[in-house]
């Protein structure tokens, strides 16, 4: 019995492969089939409307300083394995 090698295993396959393709295209062209879709045309998008004036933004300039100056817990936790 002939041990397969991993190049051959590849030709081969690639040699399957390339059969199916060539049998598949001659099986499409004796056959004759076209497709044909039946499908109603696609509705267009719906355009947005001219564009108009809006209301007046005000902006705020964000404070210097930060209302909390730095969270801390309540309860600490001992750290893990020590204790």
């Amino acid at each position: 019995m002939a041990q397969l090698t991993a190049g051959r295993t590849k030709l081969a396959l690639a040699a399957l492969g390339g059969a199916a393709l060539v049998t598949m295209t001659g099986l499409s062209m004796v056959t004759g089939d076209t497709t044909t879709t039946d499908l109603p045309p696609a509705a267009s998008p719906v355009l947005p409307k001219p564009m108009t004036q809006g209301e007046t933004v005000t902006t705020t300039i964000p404070p210097s300083t930060l209302a909390v100056e730095k969270a801390a817990p309540p309860v600490k936790a001992k750290p893990y394995g020590k204790g």
